[in-house]
């Protein structure tokens, strides 16, 4: 029972984090695309989601680093910049998929959740986490732009580029 559990599990976990198809035109402003822009704002939006799971996963048992206020520290900061990321994302999935805008979003929204709170967390990922928030505390927003910026292939696998 418990391996067919296990092979379920896998098969699911595969389907919700492979990678995924291109982009479909579906509404007539459709480009079939991601600008630039679009593009920077979706990595900005993992990037956010990956310290905040990251805090909350490091916060409590085993782990214990300390790293949820951290994190509502960071938040509180920059709010606005990243609904400003979530918002430039969402436009462009209202242009993208027009007929079902919300659910195409509601979907990459929660495989992406679900990756980074299911992320498997040890002493040293929890050590690196807890670093990275003090680092955006005392350096700010470039930090959190930088790191996104160099995460750009799970991005690119996801989503075609306009500007390519």
């Amino acid at each position: 029972m418990k391996t067919a559990q296990v092979s379920l599990l896998s098969i699911v976990l595969g389907f919700c984090l492979g990678p995924a198809p291109v982009l479909a035109q579906s509404g007539a402003n459709a480009l079939g695309c991601f600008t630039k822009a679009e593009m920077a704002a979706e990595r900005l939006v993992r990037e956010g989601l990956r310290l905040r799971e990251g805090a909350l996963g490091c916060d409590g048992p085993p782990w214990e680093k300390g790293t949820k206020p951290l994190w509502q520290d960071i938040d509180s900061k920059f709010a606005q910049r990243f609904q400003a990321q979530t918002r430039t994302r969402a436009k462009a999935f209202q242009r993208e998929f027009a007929d079902d805008a919300e659910n195409h979003l509601t979907q990459w929204d929660g495989r992406m959740v679900m990756y980074f709170r299911h992320y498997p967390l040890s002493d040293d990922y929890c050590d690196s986490i807890k670093e990275l928030l003090q680092e955006v505390q005392k350096k700010g927003w470039s930090v959190v732009d930088s790191r996104a910026g160099k995460d750009r292939i799970p991005v690119e696998m996801d989503y075609r580029s306009c500007n390519r």
